[in-house]
């Protein structure tokens, strides 16, 4: 029998019910699970050669094939740096976006408080955006960017919702003083390696009305048509979020994995949640040694 889409909406709606009922009884929860790929201790944007083979395409943005860019059916080897700053000379959102970020950064940290709570050693913020995500003593938690901003503008008397316009524009502006330098944060120990783990778990678990994972696109149907578009590959991508998408919407990361939700038909977690942050790590740590590149653009 075919289900119509609203019953398989339903269907999927009563499974995870059942299923969050199951888990409140503490009785386990079957879930299924696209396949690992070789993702190694310590993974690295390159390691992609080995995934999609596309890693050759775009891992130098200043020599990427105008040819397989213009290509309609090539262009997703490039997996969109060409779209990462320098791609043209003309003012998008995500530069209006820094302009934003760096007016409310200056009102924060008028006192120099502001730069010292995110991690900035004597307010600079060169090289501060690799430093995320991390472990916060504070927080008792792994955080990224956007989290500890909220945390630190709530300091100043600020409210800047993680997720929001603001936030966002505050980090895009922060994240801007690491252009050009390589994302490296080490997954191999302590905290950071659980919630590694835990993302790598959570990118490949198939939920929803689809039964999609992260993984079912980037990983099992990378390269291949879906809904008119088609997926790139997860590897390299967080060096240059946050990102303008040229529906006129800027985007944080957890933005982001609440709209693959949707279109998944996943209910969205909250932005900040310790699961989002966890895939954040994950997929940070697959763009390791990638150089970080806003204000960009993208579909």
């Amino acid at each position: 029998m075919k289900l119509t889409p609203v019953a398989l909406l339903l269907s999927g709606l009563c499974a995870v019910s059942l299923a969050a009922h199951a888990q409140q009884a503490g009785e386990p929860v079957y879930r299924e699970y696209t396949g690992y790929i070789d993702y190694g201790k310590s993974p690295k944007a390159s390691d992609d050669a080995r995934h999609t083979g596309t890693w050759e395409h775009w891992k130098d943005r200043a020599k990427l094939d105008e040819k397989r860019v213009a290509s309609a059916e090539d262009q997703w080897t490039t997996n969109w740096k060409f779209m990462d700053p320098p791609f043209d000379g003309s003012l998008h959102g995500g530069h209006e976006a820094q302009d934003r970020g760096e007016e409310l950064y200056k009102q924060l940290n008028a006192n120099g408080r502001f730069a010292t709570c995110l991690g900035a050693k004597r307010g600079d913020l060169k090289s501060l955006r690799l430093q995320y995500p991390q472990y916060n003593r504070t927080l008792k938690r792994v955080v990224g960017m956007e989290q500890m901003i909220e945390h630190c503008a709530q300091q100043q008397g600020m409210k800047l919702e993680n997720g929001s316009y603001d936030n966002t524009a505050v980090s895009v502006y922060i994240t801007a003083f690491s252009n050009g330098m390589p994302l490296k944060i080490d997954v191999t120990r302590g905290p950071l390696k659980d919630s590694f783990e835990r993302g790598k778990k959570l990118f490949h678990t198939k939920a929803g009305w689809t039964n999609f994972s992260c993984a079912t696109c980037h990983v099992s149907i990378v390269g291949r048509s879906l809904r008119g578009q088609t997926p790139t590959t997860h590897y390299g991508d967080i060096a240059h979020w946050p990102t303008y998408r040229t529906k006129d919407e800027l985007q944080s990361l957890h933005v982001r994995f609440a709209e693959c939700n949707r279109n998944a038909g996943v209910q969205p977690l909250k932005i900040g949640s310790q699961e989002y942050t966890d895939i954040e790590v994950f997929m940070t740590a697959l763009s390791n040694d990638y150089p970080v590149a806003v204000p960009s653009a993208r579909d």
